[in-house]
């Protein structure tokens, strides 16, 4: 039960005293947060044994279970505020991810999706290889058939039969892959194409990708947990396959 509840329950059992310092905890609750009994009972111009009391009617046990609730509670709140602006990000987070899609040169990207005789698809997490599940199946009426790599032995073991006629597409959230990196090196020194798709970051693996395509996503923490929407990247997935439909529409047109 947070502050205000308790305050509402016990209001008849507070007196002219307990009301205002009760005014000036809910209007200085940060403060409140840092503060000892003595501090408190200094700023709110009152006594110790008042701020005592004062916990006690409102169902505390003591002072210390009164601060640690009222932490408790601002943590909360801090982070429904961070849910409640998680939901006004999705708007920014889709419209740059098109602009910096716009930014790229799609035509010798398209020209080998278009002319490659493999596509492979690898995803670092299982997020990841979910909208590359759902890119696959696109293509498929494409006649274009994708194979998605569901682990890291199984690219590994891919990547030894790779040629320079084939095309991997790597879709990470950061651009970390590390896991992976022996790997991606090897398609490098073999002239292997590489198409990653990331996060707008400085990271090592779009520095050894033949043609990057770049979203943006924000994040936010919840009980110390990253939490991420996957839409940046369902998102520049299907940019690229419509964009591939509008180029090989233009190639049966020119032949």
């Amino acid at each position: 039960m947070d502050l205000e509840a308790r305050v509402n329950q016990y209001y008849d059992e507070l007196n002219e005293n307990d009301k205002e310092v009760i005014s000036y905890i809910v209007t200085n609750k940060r403060l409140v947060t840092d503060m000892t009994i003595t501090t408190l009972a200094e700023a709110s111009l009152t006594s110790k044994s008042s701020i005592l009391r004062l916990t006690k009617k409102l169902g505390y046990s003591g002072y210390s279970e009164f601060k640690y609730s009222l932490q408790n509670q601002l943590r909360e709140n801090k982070q429904l505020n961070e849910v409640l602006k998680f939901s006004e990000m999705q708007m920014d987070d889709i419209e740059d991810t098109i602009k910096l899609f716009k930014q790229i040169d799609l035509i010798p990207l398209l020209e080998k999706i278009y002319t490659s005789k493999r596509i492979f698809c690898y995803g670092t997490g299982w997020g990841q290889r979910i909208v590359l599940t759902d890119f696959i199946r696109s293509l498929i009426p494409l006649n274009k058939f994708p194979s998605l790599l569901a682990s890291l032995s199984e690219l590994e073991m891919t990547t030894k039969f790779m040629a320079e006629d084939d095309l991997l597409i790597v879709l990470s959230l950061s651009g970390d892959i590390k896991e992976a990196e022996k790997a991606m090196r090897e398609l490098v020194f073999r002239n292997i194409p590489i198409l990653s798709i990331t996060e707008l970051r400085n990271n090592e693996f779009a520095s050894l990708a033949t043609y990057n395509l770049y979203y943006s996503v924000k994040s936010i923490q919840y009980n110390k947990e990253s939490v991420t929407s996957l839409l940046p990247l369902h998102l520049t997935t299907d940019l690229l396959f419509r964009n591939y439909v509008e180029y090989i529409m233009e190639q049966d047109q020119e032949h």
